[in-house]
């Protein structure tokens, strides 16, 4: 992608967050008779074109297929090795672990996840060997511009790291005061690694909730004013409107990015969307919104009534939350400085 530079003479980034990428099951079985690019290969190319592309992995990447051992669950995903090529193709560079599937095949699943991981040099964050790694944010720089995420989960906490024990990294929403106390320690180690933007991935809340709880609201506002300057959320299989505070974007749900799921005629959960960031060191300049719809295992670019829908939607959810989306032609847009000079007045 062609770089340019903002009024104060910054580079301006692209920076791609995709929603939940769910490589097993069905999708498993995609790649194993045609090939691990079928899944993201016909959005891999406008992946690629970011500076810096974030998903949250919704499965281990193993051989294993011993499940985990705990309370039975409704579904166990495991995606092949061959799916890392899935994750290079696509240029996904940091991977979300934080979440409920990071140990459906036991700690030998995840650790052979964090092994093909490093091994293709993939950052990750949210899940680890113990306790330590599981905190520990993935930090990149860009062009100069120093980035760093940490991942988080609320929910199945069977999954959580210990001391000498593989898992993910927990948190406990509800209670928030010790909440807020985790991720503001969290904020404290990017921020002594002086990173320019640090990014909180949160796998929270409910499936199929279009829109996010008064405390999760709450919540986020919170964590902007704590500090943290990208709010990437997801969890809820849908995507939900986005909210430009204090000049900073909470992606309360990203949505899905590719999976084998049911399609909810009410929620229509084969309809997603990517999100891409332009930014420079300092400044968010807007977010531009990339439809996309998910058929037999495979993502592609939306197109007709499956990206007017998409669109609809979203541009009415983040009117909900005072945020204007803007569209010319195929391209669709939030000028996050206009909402940033709005909020001034």
């Amino acid at each position: 992608m062609p770089q340019h530079q903002d009024e104060n003479n910054n580079k301006v980034l692209h920076i791609m967050f995709g929603g939940d990428v769910m490589l097993g099951r069905n999708v498993k079985e995609y790649i194993q008779r045609c090939s691990p690019y079928y899944p993201l290969g016909k959005i891999a190319e406008c992946m690629r074109q970011a500076d810096l592309t974030i998903v949250n992995l919704e499965c281990a990447i193993t051989d294993s297929d011993k499940i985990w051992q705990g309370n039975p669950k409704a579904f166990y995903f495991g995606a092949p090795k061959q799916a890392i090529h899935s994750l290079i193709d696509a240029g996904i560079d940091i991977v979300n672990l934080a979440n409920n599937h990071s140990l459906d095949f036991r700690s030998k699943g995840l650790l052979e996840t964090l092994h093909t991981l490093h091994e293709h040099d993939i950052h990750f964050t949210g899940a680890g060997i113990d306790l330590e790694e599981a905190l520990a944010p993935a930090i990149i720089t860009i062009k100069s511009v120093r980035f760093g995420m940490a991942g988080y989960c609320d929910h199945q906490s069977d999954f959580a790291a210990g001391p000498h024990t593989p898992g993910m990294a927990y948190i406990n929403i509800e209670e928030e005061e010790q909440a807020l106390r985790i991720l503001r320690a969290a904020l404290k180690k990017l921020l002594d690694a002086q990173v320019d933007w640090p990014i909180l991935s949160l796998h929270w809340g409910p499936n199929m909730v279009s829109r996010p709880s008064e405390k999760f609201k709450r919540l986020a506002h919170n964590l902007i004013d704590m500090g943290w300057k990208v709010i990437f959320g997801h969890s809820a299989h849908v995507f939900q409107g986005i909210e430009i505070y204090k000049g900073c974007p909470i992606i309360f749900a990203a949505g899905n990015l590719v999976d084998d799921y049911f399609v909810d005629p009410a929620f229509k959960n084969d309809h997603q969307m990517l999100f891409e960031l332009e930014l420079s060191n300092s400044t968010l300049h807007s977010i531009r919104l990339l439809p996309v719809f998910i058929e037999a295992c495979h993502t592609r670019l939306a197109t007709g009534k499956q990206f007017e829908l998409i669109v609809n939607s979203m541009t009415t959810l983040c009117s909900e939350m005072g945020t204007q989306v803007e569209r010319k032609g195929g391209k669709v847009w939030i000028d996050a400085r206009r909402h940033s000079s709005e909020a001034l007045l």
